[in-house]
């Protein structure tokens, strides 16, 4: 199969490219598997956990998009039962296979890993001896998928030159080296201990994922290596800490292909815990990376390039497809709770992308993953224009919401194209970034002038099956060709990031404009979020300093710190005769700091509201001359 990181940012417009270094051979390897007891023809439920009457089993009964990579997950199945070892997996052409299970973390269930892979296009038998969700007794089947046939050559291509961007950008004195990307604010905001989490990228330099207040001043930002770019960063809970999460990829400048994409789990002193990937030899998708309530899984999104019949589009019987998965994984082990794939369950006839023979074919394009309480996991596909509702058990489609086979009727000004980010809100009503700019056929990349996007909430009614539009906010006319999400808060405020339109907005719930910043027209983030965050780095404050006429300038920040209130500065003859100088409050992401005379050598002492000492910089000489606090960039 193929499988895509860079590649999978459908959101930019980028085609899928025959080049992938991703290609992977299709397959699965069905087998017989030593493992959970009870094979055999009668099936019992005493081996389920308590509360289920069937176990969960994924791939799924019915799957043809099984992974060569894939492990075999049983869930809601007692542990003493997985331990005592006895359910057969047969492969059509394989027969048994060795493996080991892994048990979840939850003890709900576990993963066999066979020992070597699967087999293209055979079908698999899994025979567990308890009820399995979604198939007739205690056995299920799934199929492996199959290799994608060859793309059409592509056409020659044509001589052209690329124009750096220009990039708005600040680089700061005790920070020197690291541009930032710079976010001009129009109407600022005062957030508490809020802040602003964006991805920025496009420009010429170094992108990262970035915090800010609502003044727009830098909290903390993380330089990625050249060619890497970053997106989805937000502030959640793993393992009972808060942490920063982001999805990660490195371009390569020779290919202009993504490689090693992963998902980040940072902790509050800015020290990554743990990468996690995209399991079953799925590619880490960058749209959605959700940790659970409890911290101990995470939702994502997968990719994989697989044959499927593209006739009736006017392609080959055996075309490469780009097929989608929603995972729940368990990060303790690696574990997959849950699989869903797009090609299992919608068609692509169902697609408004236009198929094109030299490109792997996007019909699906998932873009965001909402697990509800009730059992229920709301998926939004971009290009088929529809958000469907999963059954996380069996995983039939419950409903579907727009797009070609809607199962309701939309009202006026309910309908939306090329959406992102649908979120359910209570029982009855939904959030839905609605991009509608690109035309529904557009296969190239191009976007004629369009709709407007708009931030919607709709109102759902399932007795009469009919979808009412609630609110709509649009930003004067913006046009969003791509990206973009809404965030509303608990007192009612709605973040609107407008992704590949480069503003970030806030509103009342009457609609008031409490924020509004921009990045500029060559810049972006895919999401944007007004979250609470605390960070302490366990790397010292940084320190700059020049001296002129007698006098010095101390410049002081310490990238993440959200609790430094003060700066002292010590100066003196020798490291061992350093005594205080001067202190002055902080005074945004560097402060600035004048002293009457010019000392050898200066120090800084970052402090708390109540005076404790937070970190200490390094010890340095002024350098001679005056040094510019601030360099911004146009």
């Amino acid at each position: 199969m193929r499988t895509s990181g860079w590649l999978n940012r459908r959101d930019t417009m980028f085609p899928w490219s025959r080049t992938s270094t991703y290609r992977m051979l299709a397959g699965f390897l069905v087998a017989v598997i030593p493992v959970i007891a009870g094979c055999g023809s009668s099936s019992s439920t005493t081996h389920l956990t308590s509360a289920a009457s069937c176990a969960s089993l994924y791939p799924s009964p019915g799957t043809h998009t099984a992974s060569s990579a894939a492990q075999i997950s049983l869930r809601d199945v007692a542990p003493g039962y997985l331990s005592s070892g006895a359910v057969t997996v047969t492969g059509s052409r394989t027969g048994m296979h060795r493996g080991r299970w892994v048990t979840d973390s939850d003890r709900q269930g576990a993963s066999f890993y066979p020992t070597t892979a699967f087999n293209a296009g055979e079908t698999v038998t899994v025979s567990a001896g308890v009820p399995i969700c979604g198939a007739a007794g205690d056995s299920a089947t799934f199929a492996v998928a199959i290799q994608p046939g060859p793309l059409a050559p592509d056409p020659p291509a044509s001589a052209t030159t690329t124009t750096p961007l220009d990039q708005p950008t600040t680089t700061y004195a005790s920070l020197p080296g690291v541009k930032i990307p710079t976010l001009t604010v129009n109407v600022p905001g005062a957030f508490g201990n809020d802040d602003i989490f964006e991805t920025p990228r496009g420009g010429t330099t170094p992108a990262g994922p970035i915090i800010l207040n609502g003044n727009g001043q830098v909290v903390w930002f993380d330089q990625l290596p050249p060619g890497d770019i970053a997106s989805d960063l937000s502030a959640q809970t793993y393992d009972g800490q808060p942490v920063l999460t982001w999805w990660q990829e490195h371009v390569s400048p020779s290919t202009g292909l993504g490689v090693d994409p992963d998902y980040v789990i940072m902790n509050s002193h800015y020290r990554i815990m743990k990468t996690v990937t995209a399991q079953n030899g799925a590619g880490s998708d960058e749209h959605e990376f959700l940790l659970s309530p409890s911290g101990t899984t995470a939702w994502a999104i997968g990719t994989n390039v697989i044959g499927a019949n593209l006739t009736a589009l006017g392609g080959p019987k055996n075309g490469p497809v780009v097929d989608y998965t929603a995972q729940e994984i368990d990060l303790a082990t690696g574990n997959v709770l849950f699989e869903w794939h797009s090609l299992d369950h919608v068609p692509v006839t169902d697609s408004y992308f236009g198929y094109t023979p030299t490109l792997d074919y996007d019909y699906f394009h998932m873009n965001s993953i909402d697990p509800l309480a009730n059992g229920t996991v709301l998926i939004s596909s971009r290009n088929t224009h529809t958000v469907y509702a999963i059954d996380q058990r069996t995983g039939a489609v419950v409903w579907q919401l727009g797009g070609k086979h809607s199962t309701f009727t939309m009202g006026p000004g309910a309908n939306f194209a090329l959406q992102h980010d649908a979120r359910m809100h209570g029982a009855t009503t939904i959030s839905i970034f609605d991009d509608e700019d690109a035309p529904p056929s557009t296969a190239s990349g191009a976007t004629p002038a369009g709709l407007p996007a708009r931030a919607i909430l709709l109102s759902l009614n399932f007795t009469m099956h009919t979808a009412t539009l609630v609110r709509s906010i649009t930003h004067n006319g913006l046009k969003v060709p791509w990206q973009g999400n809404e965030q509303i808060l608990a007192n009612g405020d709605v973040v609107v990031g407008w992704g590949s339109g480069g503003f970030t907005s806030i509103y009342s719930p009457a609609g008031t404009l409490l924020f509004d910043a921009t990045w500029g027209s060559t810049i972006n983030s895919y999401r944007a979020f007004l979250l609470p965050w605390s960070g302490t780095p366990t790397t010292p404050p940084s320190i700059a300093a020049s001296s002129a006429n007698g006098t010095a300038h101390v410049f002081a920040s310490w990238n993440g710190s959200t609790v430094t209130t003060r700066w002292e500065v010590l100066g003196g003859s020798s490291r061992t005769n350093l005594h205080a100088l001067a202190s002055a409050s902080r005074t945004g992401f560097q402060t600035e700091i004048a002293l009457p005379s010019a000392p050898r050598l200066v120090q800084v002492v970052a402090e708390n509201a109540t005076g404790q000492a937070l970190g200490t910089s390094a010890v340095i000489a002024p350098k001679p001359g005056a040094e510019p606090a601030v360099v911004s960039t146009p």
